[in-house]
């Protein structure tokens, strides 16, 4: 379980790709404070570390979880948001993050709005019901507020703490494709729902939660 505060990031070094497998390479920013065997969020996604060394980690990446994330356009040296498990009894900043990302998504405008930017991301139609106004979105492992909802798509603000500690430091553009997940809390009243929603298609994945 993590929090969507992101505490590193890292570059990927290597990307060695078998069928649709990968192993992800990166930097390792943790030292010694990470052995093999933990979870640690790359992108919001939970990956477990299979090798250490003082300067990098590694990390098997399942075929499913390409599938469902934006591992498969990865590239050497582009940069990744990382956050160890939480450790319970701390102050949890952010929101619950389960690291089981729902969906990829795009941005589709970015605005700068005095330091700070903002960024509106269009996700698939039958995902609009997990988001609320003012509620929590993680993307690419950020824990993020809703800043406004409109159809198919919803805005985040991008404060610029957020923007120097993370992969958006690169910067943000349209076009750019995002891991979200969306909060659990909202899933768990989806699949209460589901059975009073006519959409089968959307019934079935609300039912698999």
């Amino acid at each position: 379980m993590f929090s969507g505060i992101i505490e590193k990031t890292a570059e990927i070094r290597q990307i060695t790709t078998s069928g649709l497998e990968r192993v992800l390479t990166v930097s390792n920013p943790f030292g010694g404070e990470v052995q093999c065997g933990d979870s640690i969020a790359v992108d919001g996604v939970c990956l477990t570390v299979t090798e250490r060394s003082a300067k990098h980690l590694v990390f098997f990446v399942s075929a499913v979880t390409v599938k469902k994330t934006i591992a498969a356009a990865y590239h050497s040296g582009q940069i990744v948001n990382l956050e160890r498990a939480l450790v319970w009894g701390g102050r949890l900043n952010g929101h619950l993050v389960t690291g089981h990302i729902d969906t990829t998504a795009r941005v589709a405008s970015v605005q700068k709005v005095g330091m700070g930017i903002e960024a509106t991301i269009h996700i698939p139609s039958h995902f609009r019901m997990l988001l609320v106004d003012q509620g929590s979105v993680a993307v690419n492992g950020i824990s993020l507020t809703v800043a406004r909802l409109h159809g198919d798509r919803f805005t985040v603000s991008l404060v610029p703490e957020t923007l120097k500690r993370t992969s958006f430091s690169k910067g943000v553009s349209v076009g750019d494709s995002v891991n979200i997940e969306f909060d659990i809390l909202g899933k768990y009243a989806a699949r209460l729902l589901a059975p009073q929603i006519r959409d089968e298609s959307l019934r079935v994945m609300l039912s698999q939660w």
